[in-house]
């Protein structure tokens, strides 16, 4: 069976977190598997988001 990981690396998750995923119009509401370095990276980027990959990640669903 697959060891659960992180969305963005190898590490095993620390906990799902709620997101609202978005670039340009297009938003999306996932509930994403990260590990500790990513989630804090994450809550520090606060409101305006980071972002990963081409996309914009920020916690919640606002």
């Amino acid at each position: 069976m697959a060891r659960p990981r992180c969305l963005w690396c190898m590490e095993p998750p620390l906990e799902e977190v709620a997101v609202l995923k978005w670039r340009g119009e297009d938003r999306e509401r996932l509930t994403i598997p990260l590990c500790r370095k990513h989630l804090i990276r994450l809550k520090e980027a606060g409101t305006k988001g980071r972002e990963i990959k081409g996309f914009n990640y920020k916690v919640g669903w606002w």
